[in-house]
């Protein structure tokens, strides 16, 4: 074969080759370093979220309200203020601030944005509403969606047993309903119960409390009041089994949210032409319980196009709000030798720290105490504290801060 017909055939059928093989490849790397540059924009966005939903109420430090920051600064968690910075900090980077016809579109492919607070989850997604007479889609917060667990004390053949959700009788092997319970959940121990008991077979509710789970005193209502037979469901079994669950319900919870917000933008996105199948993305449970383990900020962005893929990421930011200190009681004690104090100071204190030497000598004798702590000043001044010392309850008014570890 001449070298002319070797030069033909390699223009004619290799050089195309390779000219498509570099096309595609340099076609993939930018498309690479698109979607790379499109992530970077997204998670700088949900920490400017992250760090603008931090409202300030007060530099005043002898006030408190529960979430802290730093040491002069108190601050709350305000969810339109996250939403809003993390929508206009993508305007921003995208280049379209300003035009409202861009701005909703994009907005169609952030399918869900999430506040996790304190007490419950708050979702940003796209809503339809009507605006002098013209249909607008856009994102609108919805409201807060606590942290929920309901579950029924009954008595089956096996005993009093705990089941998750509404029982009524005859359903599961249950023979007698003995109480419904709905337990509203935070970050920590702390808890809304609401219950209601079933007796000669009506139903009596009983006032709302909220507690720590800590305060022993309060658990036994957890375990309901036990049946006409005399059997009781065991408060331990109980208790441990809403510690065991909690960190579920709350992960429980904000995924629902999320995965219905992200279902339902199909919808809302097929109307203004969008053909990309929004859905859930693939979340692990440890970044779930990360991302539960304090005030945080969650946004899902699908479809946009890159290349030829599609960009399909989630973008975390966490607050880092620790709980204020919390504060803790003491009764005053005629008979406890306290040389530290003045010998004619007879007062009930407040404590920021359990090693205060006070605490420990005002707390001998003391087996339950209800609260147990609170989170902040104005909540432990004007505390009406449960104590049971010395075998017999009473109840306390009038703290004061502990003049040795000055809270």
């Amino acid at each position: 074969m001449k070298i002319t017909d070797l030069a033909l055939i390699f223009i004619g059928i290799i050089l195309p080759l390779i000219i498509v093989v570099y096309v595609n490849v340099s076609f993939t790397i930018k498309a690479q370093e698109q979607e790379i540059y499109y992530k970077q924009i997204i998670d700088l966005a949900a920490q400017d979220a992250t760090n603008q939903m931090k409202e300030v109420e007060n530099e005043d430090t002898n006030i408190d309200y529960g979430y802290s920051g730093t040491e002069t600064k108190k601050i709350s968690v305000n969810a339109k203020i996250a939403v809003d910075t993390f929508l206009n900090s993508l305007y921003n980077n995208f280049g379209i601030k300003g035009n409202e016809a861009a701005e909703r579109y994009l907005q169609l492919f952030i399918p869900a944005i999430a506040i996790i607070d304190y007490d419950g989850v708050q979702v940003s997604s796209i809503e339809s509403y009507q605006d002098n007479g013209e249909e607008i889609m856009a994102h609108a917060l919805k409201p807060k969606r606590y942290y929920t667990y309901t579950y029924t004390i009954a008595q089956t053949s096996n005993g009093m047993k705990m089941f998750d959700g509404i029982v009524k009788t005859g359903q599961d092997g249950v023979i007698k309903v003995d109480s419904y319970h709905q337990v509203d959940f935070t970050m920590d121990d702390y808890i809304t119960h609401r219950w209601s008991d079933i007796t000669a077979g009506a139903e009596t509710e009983h006032e709302v409390r909220s507690f720590y789970i800590e305060d022993s005193e309060n658990n036994s209502e957890l375990a309901g009041l036990g049946s006409a037979t005399g059997a009781s469901m065991s408060v331990d079994t109980v208790v441990n089994r809403l510690l065991e669950i909690r960190k579920d319900i709350i992960a429980d919870t904000v995924v629902k949210e999320l995965a219905y917000a992200t279902n339902m933008n199909n919808s809302y996105a097929r109307a203004a032409g969008v053909t990309y199948n929004f859905s859930f993305p693939t979340t692990t449970n440890e970044e779930l319980y990360a991302s539960i383990e304090n005030v945080g900020f969650m946004a899902f962005v699908q479809g946009i196009s890159v290349g030829n893929r599609y960009l399909n990421t989630k973008a975390y930011g966490i607050t880092n709000l620790e709980l204020t200190t919390r504060y803790y009681f003491t009764i005053a004690s005629p008979d406890t030798n306290l040389s530290i104090l003045d010998a004619t100071t007879n007062l009930n204190y407040y404590h920021q720290n359990k090693a205060c030497p006070v605490y420990q000598a005002l707390n001998t004798g003391i087996t339950e105490v209800s609260p147990r702590y609170v989170l902040s000043k104005q909540q432990a001044s004007s505390a009406t504290v449960r104590i049971k010392r010395n075998g017999e309850y009473k109840n306390y008014q009038g703290f004061y801060p502990c003049p040795i570890c000055v809270p």
